[in-house]
């Protein structure tokens, strides 16, 4: 069976206190069917299953950098360093960035607001919903890197910044007070 690589966005969330130079992010959401393409013309639906990067996470991610886009020379584009995976909801990665780059300050104002998942697939199985649509269902996969991009792929992306950066609106307190508790429990 050949290996399937993929690529998927998503907002990043910046945690609130610290120094501002390292984000806290959403890389994918655990099951929730998204509408994604391979191809730009072929549309299907897609779910990440609960802990689909559990090996990822008790491996800890240091390997995962984040990169500004997926193309072009990986020294230019390095934009930072995963310092810890942790699943709750999804797939949640601390990303260190590197203060020397040209781009680090817009992703720490919250200007990159898109993270993008490149991630090796291992093991998938469609699912037939009760609707009669089909969803692709990843069970197993092994993240690649992380991509900053200006746009995120999956609906529900929510975006917080360190300092004095506000929400838009009330709509985006559970997503606000959902990632305070997870960067308290990661402080642990």
């Amino acid at each position: 069976m050949s290996e399937l690589l993929i690529q998927r966005d998503l907002g990043g969330l910046e945690p609130t206190g610290g120094d501002g130079w390292t984000l806290y992010g959403r890389v994918v959401p655990y099951e929730v069917d998204q509408k994604v393409t391979d191809d730009g013309k072929v549309f299907y639906l897609e779910r990440f299953a609960t802990r689909s990067y559990s090996r990822d996470v008790a491996k800890g991610g240091r390997w995962v950098n984040l990169m500004v886009g997926h193309a072009g020379d990986d020294g230019d584009r390095f934009l930072g360093r995963c310092i810890q995976l942790s699943e709750s909801d999804g797939l949640y990665a601390a990303v260190r960035l590197n203060r020397e780059h040209p781009l680090a300050e817009q992703a720490r104002s919250g200007e990159l607001t898109g993270w993008s998942a490149q991630a090796r697939v291992y093991r998938s199985r469609t699912l037939t919903r009760g609707d009669g649509q089909r969803v692709v269902l990843r069970e197993l996969c092994g993240l690649s890197h992380i991509a900053a991009t200006p746009v995120p792929q999956y609906a529900g992306a929510g975006v917080l910044v360190a300092r004095d950066h506000q929400m838009a609106g009330p709509h985006d307190a559970p997503v606000r007070e959902a990632a305070r508790a997870r960067l308290a429990a990661l402080k642990g």
